[in-house]
């Protein structure tokens, strides 16, 4: 089985080795390189070293509580031979010394494989009663494992010596008893490395004719024995059952409706033991606290009875810590880890409670929560930046981490509406309330400003284009005048000179005046005649 705890130098960088001076040598220790073989016991170490010095000194540690020193070795890489005492985990170690007193470690773990050995028996389990006086029981031995051949040594009835009639080559045997009682029956297996597994099964005879036990108990037994072996430690008698109900695990009389309804329970809470259920009541924990437990472990699924019970007893949880931890799993699906670790530190059902509906509000995990609650900020001013997210459309986070690094609630809000909607409120918060509004007020200052350039520059504009068209006006009138001038000097054989002076200054510009003067002075004009009548 080779392993090795260090990877082995390239060529390339055991060549530079070779050019670095003695002295930074010794300041870098040796590499060691170790691979394992073993043979049954025998464990053969193979030991290599880079860049010492030989000769070399080995000192071991083989894990069993022995070890060696080996000095003078003068070629690497040695092999050195240990023989183990039986199957199982070894943590070896050596520290390889050369002769500058250059050093270097390595380590590693040897398994021994044995063989397993389970005992069964029919009828399982061994309960069988003297009917003409004795009782057979087949035995087998069931072998996983271990290094062919097997060999099987069997002590069936009980006395601590093996059976001389039973067959060390065979996985079977059988017994026939005599006597009532218990007999505990054993086998050991010793596999071809000499490594060994022994199981034992207790077979309890009953005797039909004996003196009748006390019902109660005897009912007890047999129905306790029915759990046997996955909810029974072991086999009952009557005698153990009345021995228990008289005080032989309490000092006291105990009684015999705790022992039935401890049966009761374990009908139905099939991760315990009878004895474990029975035990739970006599360390002076109530039935009711146990049958909670049993509903906790049905609503979380993934945590056994077992597992509840036993943090109950070792301190690690109280019952009510328990139902407070899975209350927050069904309200908030918390972890029922990570709540039960809260309530050990300290932290109150109340505060718990918080802490998960403020994770689920706000859909993120409690260790985020736990982030900000470490910076200072508490869970009622976390909640108050998710309500203030929430009106003004922004992340809750980033207005927690502000109010966390010193602003108040106050500053947040004034720098949200100074910002306006979708504006960047923190630039605000960076910028300095003060300074951000007289900002403002020089751009309202330059915007009012530039405003009133623009309207003076639209009035001016106006001015232009009043005068330009007031000038367009005057000359379409002149123009319209000339040629109504041309005209009516064409008409009555007049000069348009003399036309415009009577227009201008004797009608005062109405072309009625010029009509009705001209129509006077030129009444020859045929075609005046002619308008006349």
């Amino acid at each position: 089985m080779p392993m090795s705890h260090r990877l082995i130098p390239s060529v390339a960088l055991a060549f530079a080795l070779l050019l670095v001076p003695a002295a930074t040598l010794a300041q870098s220790g040796l590499d060691v390189v170790v691979s394992t073989e073993s043979s049954c016991a025998v464990v053969t170490f193979s030991v290599d070293a880079l860049g010492g010095t030989g000769s070399y000194t080995l000192d071991w540690a083989f894990g069993d509580e022995e070890s060696a020193q080996e000095a003078g070795v003068e070629v690497l890489p040695h092999e050195t031979s240990h023989s183990y005492p039986a199957q199982g985990d070894y943590l070896w170690s050596v520290v390889v010394t050369d002769l500058n007193g250059l050093a270097g470690s390595a380590e590693g773990t040897i398994s021994l494989a044995g063989p397993t050995v389970t005992l069964s028996s029919n009828p399982f389990p061994p309960l069988v009663s003297l009917e003409g006086g004795q009782a057979t029981v087949q035995f087998t031995a069931q072998v996983a494992g271990g290094t062919e051949p097997l060999s099987y040594a069997w002590d069936l009835d009980g006395d601590g010596s093996p059976d001389a009639g039973a067959d060390p080559a065979s996985n079977t045997a059988s017994f026939t008893y005599t006597t009532a009682g218990k007999h505990q029956a054993t086998v050991t297996v010793t596999d071809g490395c000499g490594f060994v597994s022994s199981d034992t099964l207790t077979v309890l005879v009953e005797d039909p004719e004996a003196e009748a036990c006390h019902p109660m108990a005897q009912r007890i037994a047999d129905a306790v024995n029915t759990l046997f072996p996955n909810q029974a430690e072991q086999l009952y008698t009557c005698e153990d059952i009345f021995d228990i109900f008289t005080g032989g695990l309490t000092g006291s009389q105990l009684g015999f409706g705790r022992l039935w309804h401890a049966y009761q329970l374990a009908l139905t809470m099939e991760d315990l033991s009878w004895e474990e259920i029975r035990d739970w009541h006599l360390d002076g924990n109530g039935w009711g606290q146990l049958v909670q437990l049993d509903r906790f472990a049905e609503t979380l699924g993934d945590v056994g009875l077992g597992e509840l019970v036993e943090m109950v007893l070792n301190g690690e949880a109280s019952v009510n810590d328990i139902r407070t931890a899975v209350r927050s799993v069904v309200r908030f699906e918390a972890d029922f880890g990570d709540a039960l670790a809260r309530l050990a530190d300290g932290a109150s059902p109340g505060e718990l409670t918080r802490l998960y509906r403020t994770a689920q509000s706000l859909e993120v995990d409690p260790q985020t929560l736990d982030a900000y609650l470490a910076a200072g900020l508490t869970l009622p001013e976390i909640q108050h930046a998710a309500r203030l997210a929430e009106r003004t459309g922004s992340d809750w986070d980033t207005i927690a981490e502000a109010h966390g690094a010193g602003a108040s609630w106050g500053e947040i809000g004034q720098a949200q509406r100074l910002a306006g909607e979708g504006g960047d409120w923190q630039a605000v918060l960076d910028t300095g309330l003060q300074e951000f509004r007289a900002q403002l007020r020089e751009e309202r200052k330059e915007q009012r400003a530039q405003e009133q350039d623009r309207v003076r520059g639209q009035d001016r504009q106006a001015e232009r284009d009043q005068e330009r068209n007031q000038e367009r006006e005057i000359e379409g009138r002149v123009s319209q005048d000339q040629r109504t001038a041309e005209q009516l000097a064409q008409q009555f054989g007049v000069s348009v000179d003399e036309v415009m002076a009577l227009y201008e200054e004797g009608c005062g510009g109405d072309w009625g005046c010029v009509r009705a003067s001209l129509r006077q002075h030129t009444p020859g004009k045929p075609e005046d005649k002619g308008k006349d009548k």
